[in-house]
């Protein structure tokens, strides 16, 4: 159990912002499968994509690797763990800009649903290890990683 009880409650807010994450994702990704299909829409929907990934994405990878995987990794238990994540981090990077360099509609679209599947994998790794990791650790408080709080949660990226 944590010294700091305080950790559990941002841990559920930082698990609620992924899965709203995942669910803007999901909806922006089909949304320019359904546009490259149809031939209608679609530079619209990669362009909304784009700007998300732009805008949410990767400043929610930069935080995570300025706050809770810097913490993490600096536990024994966590170290191998956050450089895999990182590498992922890498990965999540290239497919976002394979979305907006792709030749056409239905390419970009299959890299946008391959982008949600890698999030999405990748975001409960931190929601069942990471995240839990922190609120147990004796060694860490979560919030006082978080700067005290949830930082840039509804302002469009996190941790």
């Amino acid at each position: 159990m944590s010294a700091h009880p305080e950790d559990a409650v941002l841990a559920g807010k930082l698990k609620a912002h992924h899965a709203a994450m995942i669910k803007e994702l999901d909806r922006l990704s089909a949304g320019l499968m359904t546009a490259a299909e149809s031939g209608t829409g679609a530079a619209s929907a990669r362009a909304a994509l784009e700007t998300w990934i732009h805008n949410v994405l990767i400043p929610h990878a930069e935080e995570e690797e300025a706050t809770t995987y810097r913490a993490a990794g600096e536990l024994p238990e966590g170290r191998l763990l956050i450089r895999s994540m990182l590498d992922e981090h890498v990965l999540i990077r290239q497919t976002g800009a394979h979305v907006a360099t792709a030749k056409n509609p239905v390419a970009a679209g299959a890299y946008a649903r391959a982008l949600l599947e890698i999030f999405d994998s990748h975001q409960r790794k931190e929601n069942d290890i990471i995240l839990p990791l922190l609120v147990e650790s004796d060694a860490v408080s979560l919030t006082a990683v978080m700067g005290g709080g949830h930082h840039g949660h509804g302002h469009g990226h996190a941790h």
